[in-house]
């Protein structure tokens, strides 16, 4: 008897009619629900914005560019294994001597957790810091920008090792963006 017999077989009789249906329905509807309750992924980005300043200006002239920006990712993000909905982003950047951990729902649903640790492990000025329900309205909120806080020391040092020439460095952001 092969599996189409069996079926037809099956499906013959009102009463296994209705529970295959039923069967087959609910299968179908699973990964639709799963899709549906899925924690989106993250993507880390540091912006590193800054404006060129223009050679040839006659006085009175505009004399700097209008602000741009150079940006440098941070590794993907991972579900840890005992997490469910959590996402998690731990990595560095090449210009910045700092750690990032940056974690949703690791609290509570939908709660954004980013921590900035200076080389010796300890906390940047500021941080961490938390927003609840960070991307609730997905349609409107896909990005959240936390300002990192640089001395004109580092800035210098930023601007000599990824600018170039006649580029200043004016801020230095993390944006954490929602990936679908």
């Amino acid at each position: 008897m092969s599996i189409l017999s069996l079926l037809a077989a099956l499906v013959a009789r009102p009463s296994t009619r209705a529970i295959f249906c039923l069967a087959v329905c609910g299968v179908a509807s699973l990964p639709a629900q799963a899709e549906n309750e899925m924690t989106p992924g993250l993507v880390g980005v540091i912006r590193y914005h800054f404006r060129e300043r223009l050679e040839g200006v006659k006085p009175g002239g505009k004399q700097y560019s209008a602000p741009a920006y150079e940006t440098e990712e941070l590794p993907p993000s991972i579900a840890p294994s005992n997490g469910g909905q959590v996402r998690v982003i731990k990595g560095k950047v090449a210009h910045l001597p700092y750690s990032f951990v940056i974690n949703l729902g690791g609290k509570a649903a939908g709660t954004l957790e980013v921590k900035i640790l200076t080389a010796a492990g300890k906390p940047l000025r500021g941080y961490p810091k938390t927003v609840a329900n960070a991307f609730a309205q997905a349609a409107e909120t896909t990005s959240q920008e936390f300002e990192i806080p640089v001395t004109p020391k580092f800035a210098a040092k930023i601007e000599k090792g990824l600018l170039e020439k006649n580029q200043h460095l004016t801020q230095v952001q993390l944006v954490v963006q929602t990936s679908q």
